[in-house]
C-alpha cells in the first residue's frame, strides 16, 4: 500500500489539475487554445503518477509536498493564459518525476 504523503500529493495535484481546468472554463478562447495541450501533459502525468505512486513504498518527501503547493499558488495567481500555460508545464513535470 502506498505511503499516506504519496496519496496526499496524488489529492493536491488533482486538486491542482482541477484549478487549472476551472482557470481554462473561464479563459479567453484565445488562451484556451493554447493553455489544452499544457492541460492534456498535466493530465496524462497525473495519471502515470497516481500509478506509480500508489505502489508500495515511500516516493515522496516534505519537498515534493511544498512544491506541489508552490505550484497550486502559482496556478491561483496565473493572471493570463501564458502563466497558465507555464503552470500546467511545471505540474506535468513535476508529476513526471514520478513515472
Amino acid at each position: 500500500m502506498a505511503d499516506e504523503q504519496d496519496r496526499q500529493i496524488v489529492k493536491d495535484a488533482e486538486t491542482a489539475l482541477d484549478q487549472l481546468f476551472e482557470k481554462y472554463a473561464s479563459a479567453s478562447d484565445a488562451d484556451k487554445w493554447i493553455l489544452k495541450p499544457a492541460l492534456k501533459k498535466a493530465g496524462e502525468e497525473l495519471l502515470v503518477a497516481r500509478l506509480a505512486l500508489f505502489k508500495e513504498g515511500q516516493l515522496t518527501n516534505q519537498d515534493d509536498i511544498h512544491s506541489l503547493a508552490v505550484i497550486r499558488d502559482e496556478i491561483d495567481e496565473a493572471a493570463d493564459g501564458q502563466a497558465l500555460v507555464m503552470s500546467a508545464m511545471k505540474l506535468a513535470a513535476f508529476l513526471g518525476a514520478f513515472a
